[in-house]
């Protein structure tokens, strides 16, 4: 089966070079959770959440990061779910297309 989405993969803010020195490409549900870890990262909500201190303000961003998750056309509204604290979150999410995707969002790579 051809895939719907493809992109080449981002690590540590550079491309991802396999054995041969090519690009890595991912496809489907891996680019969908990358467009949305790039989402996150370039909101800056999550920075704010993690220099907030009151938890009233905390959850008002992460339920900003959901909403934003939740805008993407390819995830199914209701179906977003952003847990954790400290330095890694978890973000989970049902696609029209794929099913369930669930990935860490550490901060270090925001």
């Amino acid at each position: 089966m051809m895939a719907i989405y493809s992109d080449i993969l981002m690590e540590n803010d550079d491309i991802a070079i396999d054995r041969d020195n090519q690009a890595v490409i991912i496809e489907d549900r891996a680019v969908i959770l990358q467009d949305l870890i790039h989402a996150i990262r370039e909101s800056g909500y999550l920075v704010e959440m993690i220099a907030e201190r009151g938890s009233e303000r905390r959850g008002l961003l992460r339920n900003k990061i959901i909403d934003l998750v939740e805008e993407d056309t390819r995830i199914i509204p209701g179906s977003v779910n952003f847990t954790g604290d400290g330095g890694q979150w978890i973000l989970t999410a049902e696609t029209y297309e794929f099913g369930a995707i669930r990935s860490p969002v550490w901060i270090s790579k925001i």
